[in-house]
């Protein structure tokens, strides 16, 4: 058991943090840039990436695993919007995605207040989003689980429960 502890590391969950979220992102990003809009859902996404990266990457489960997925999920909504963003509206515009030109849409009064204005409604669904996943690590923390969180609020089932809805199940089939 000590082994299996060992190999586990916060480092290495927060690598996989990232990664998770930059992943969880993409389906935000394509969505603004091509569908034109916000979706709340997706927000809830960015944190369950974080979530299973960090797990993926064995990181080492600890109290302080909402605070890293929160601030990752954050960061990475940030970053999609005020960089990733603005250089896909480019390429969907046919333009070069170069930093200047990126330079040169933020130089637009219009395109800053209307990116900043989407930025704050995406910090607040990210946070709203982060809300859920984080609430349900905390209680599988308080119930003592260290092992392996569950990003959703499944109820997991023991063996006594299986088996009495099968007996359950057979004898109404009788």
């Amino acid at each position: 058991m000590e082994k299996q502890e060992q190999k586990k590391s916060i480092v290495l969950g927060i690598i996989g943090a990232i990664i998770g979220a930059m992943i969880a992102t993409i389906p935000w990003v394509l969505m603004y840039v091509y569908g034109e809009m916000i979706l709340s859902l997706l927000a809830i996404l960015i944190a369950m990436g974080a979530l299973m990266g960090y797990q993926l990457f064995k990181g080492k489960i600890t109290k302080q695993l909402p605070i890293i997925i929160s601030i990752i999920s954050l960061i990475m909504v940030v970053v999609a919007t005020l960089v990733v963003i603005p250089l896909l509206l480019l390429g969907k515009e046919n333009l070069p995605m170069t930093w200047n030109n990126v330079e040169i849409l933020y130089q637009s009064t219009e395109f800053k207040n209307a990116l900043f204005k989407d930025l704050a409604i995406s910090v607040a669904f990210t946070i709203l989003g982060i809300s859920g996943v984080i609430a349900n690590i905390k209680k599988q923390l308080a119930d003592g689980k260290t092992d392996k969180i569950s990003a959703t609020l499944r109820k997991e089932k023991d063996t006594a429960d299986t088996n009495s809805e099968n007996n359950i199940e057979s004898n109404e089939n009788k």
